[in-house]
């Protein structure tokens, strides 16, 4: 298996993972489920660490596409660019949720919720990108 592989089979998992955490974070608010939260944040958490070998990856990928004709280096560029955009919020947001499974405040919930839903869109423009490559 090579890193564009790789980086293939593990690249939506970040935006899919994310946008179904989002869902079951919002569940649980609603219903007040603590357990729900607890694994809203712990999905949180798990999703922010995958999406570290989703962009390493992903830079190893663009060295192997590197030299194929029909590959435009200015969208892989834009593609970077869009990735490291989205995956340091995303770190952030994943970062927050730990610390919330840890030492649970209202200003986590607020937190999360805001920084998790402007992070899911800047993933799907990533992945947007990612797509004409």
């Amino acid at each position: 298996m090579t890193p564009a592989h790789l980086h293939l089979l593990l690249n939506h998992v970040p935006t899919v993972g994310f946008g179904i955490a989002i869902g079951l974070f919002v569940v649980a608010l609603i219903g007040s489920s603590e357990d729900l939260k607890r694994a809203s944040l712990a999905l949180f958490f798990g999703i922010a660490l995958l999406a570290i070998p989703v962009y390493v990856s992903g830079n190893a990928a663009d060295f192997m596409l590197r030299d194929q004709p029909g590959v435009s280096q200015e969208v892989i560029a834009a593609h970077q660019d869009a990735a490291m955009l989205a995956l340091v919020p995303m770190e952030v947001a994943g970062l927050i949720a730990w610390i919330a499974l840890w030492r649970y405040r209202r200003w986590h919930v607020t937190a999360l919720l805001v920084l998790s839903i402007g992070t899911l869109g800047l993933m799907a423009r990533a992945a947007t990108i990612g797509g004409e490559i």
